[in-house]
């Protein structure tokens, strides 16, 4: 099974600085997929950045739909308006993985000191949330089953032995949560990207149900 997310959103893309653009600018560009764990870390730092100086904007991304155009036009929209979050040279950029980081920030800042389980469990009084095809599902699913590991794996530091840790330990949920005869191809720090995005979004649910 293929992460749908990155069908629409995990493709890496690349900002070249155009003539007339001021020269602080002409110091970064954005460039592929990060690949080695310091990468990891400054994109993760970087999201973290952006929801410090532009929270309502981030928010407002997140709750796009990431099938669409418009997600892809307005992640990349906000990432360029946020240069100063980002080191001078290459940023390895993932949408995804950006993304990703962006939920983490504001699910934790939601969180706080207390319980994620109340934050993403099932409340029949509630409107359904659909699930925007089967990489999400398992994702949803995987959150609710396991909360407190999915909460304890967002505050591991990224491409850390941590989180490789936490991930092994929610991997058997997350299994379950797979449909008859799916299997899940991703690393590690696509999977993290992708909890953290389920675990935002049925918060965001939840807190609009209620």
């Amino acid at each position: 099974m293929k992460f749908g997310l990155s069908e629409a959103a995990a493709a890496a893309f690349l900002l070249f600085a155009g003539m007339a653009a001021p020269a602080a600018a002409q110091r970064h560009a954005l460039g592929g997929e990060p690949s080695r764990p310091e990468d990891v870390r400054i994109l993760h730092r970087f999201s973290q950045c952006v929801v410090r100086h532009q929270p309502d904007r981030a928010r407002a991304v997140l709750a796009a739909d990431y099938r669409t155009r418009a997600f892809d036009r307005e992640i990349r929209r906000l990432a360029q308006a946020n240069w100063g979050c980002a080191p001078d040279g290459t940023l390895r950029f993932g949408l995804l993985l950006f993304a990703g980081g962006m939920a983490e920030s504001l699910l934790l800042a939601r969180l706080g000191t207390g319980d994620l389980a109340p934050l993403v469990s099932f409340d029949p009084a509630a409107p359904p949330i659909e699930a925007r095809g089967e990489t999400e599902l398992m994702s949803l699913c995987t959150v609710r089953a396991a909360p407190a590991e999915v909460a304890a794996l967002l505050t591991t530091e990224p491409a850390g032995e941590q989180e490789a840790a936490a991930l092994r330990g929610i991997m058997p949920r997350l299994n379950q949560c797979l449909a008859a005869g799916a299997s899940v191809r991703a690393n590690r720090i696509a999977l993290r990207a992708l909890l953290a995005l389920a675990a935002y979004r049925l918060s965001e649910h939840r807190g609009a149900a209620g």
